[in-house]
């Protein structure tokens, strides 16, 4: 009886780095550079006491059932003692190995969970930095991303948030339109963004016409075209005809269009 009370289950106290805790405690403070240890923890005893509130895993009972029977059908007080001991070891064993499998789980998810949102936040940094370099077009306010911050903020939305989801949905249904008309892919989604985004950019007085333009005989075919902002599918590039008809690539817009994703 004496071993029996020195079971997990009959322990009072001890160390707060045991339980959902044991094998995260950082007893030297060390930094660990990528991953919140405290964040971890908080994180794995959520999710077992999510796991302990949707199955619960029973304590182990004594067999006074079975010691009983035992005793009643004369068996040595001291065997039946010891069989019933014996066979609640067995199965408490089986109870902690299932706390143990658990608590792994659990500690396996809450890390992993971290090192996916630092690889996630390590994308979307040079995202932003390689967006605020090369003055790319916020598409929420029709200008190049006026800092390092605002370009992290924007990336940092997932497809789903409503800022987001309503830009990407915007740039669909309008390459949809031009797939519905006979475009392929690739020229339909160049005209969707520069419809949606580098139109944005645009200022009233330059005259976005959302017409295309192609080249004929090695050069912009300008022909029937008035002075303004036109996009040339084939190519991927933005044109500007000027006032004289000159046809020329307007470099920061067509790098709107081929920095948008």
């Amino acid at each position: 009886m004496v071993k029996i009370l020195k079971r997990p289950m009959f322990r009072r106290g001890g160390s707060t780095g045991d339980g959902i805790m044991s094998g995260l405690t950082d007893r030297k403070k060390l930094s660990t550079g990528t991953l919140d240890p405290e964040r971890a923890r908080t994180e794995a005893k959520q999710i077992q006491d999510i796991m302990d509130s949707l199955a619960p895993v029973r304590r182990t009972r004594l067999p006074l059932g079975e010691v009983g029977f035992l005793l009643a059908s004369g068996v040595d007080p001291i065997e039946a003692l010891g069989a019933g001991y014996r066979d609640f070891v067995k199965r408490d064993d089986v109870r902690q190995a299932l706390i143990d499998k658990r608590k792994q789980a659990a500690v396996s998810t809450a890390l992993g969970s971290q090192l996916n949102r630092k690889g996630s936040s390590s994308q979307i940094d040079l995202k932003a930095r390689e967006a605020f370099g090369k003055k790319v077009v916020n598409p929420t306010t029709g200008k190049p991303f006026a800092s390092y911050n605002e370009a992290y903020t924007f990336f940092s939305m997932s497809a789903t948030d409503p800022g987001r989801r309503s830009i990407l949905g915007d740039v669909e249904k309008s390459k949809q339109n031009f797939i519905n008309r006979g475009d392929n892919e690739i020229a339909a989604e160049r005209h969707a963004i520069a419809n949606t985004i580098v139109k944005k950019a645009v200022s009233k007085d330059d005259n976005y016409t959302g017409k295309r333009i192609k080249i004929r005989d090695g050069k912009y075919d300008t022909r029937n075209k008035v002075p303004g902002i036109y996009v040339d599918v084939d190519t991927g590039k933005i044109v500007r005809i000027t006032s004289e008809l000159e046809a020329i690539v307007d470099q920061e817009l067509t790098a709107i269009l081929e920095n948008f994703k």
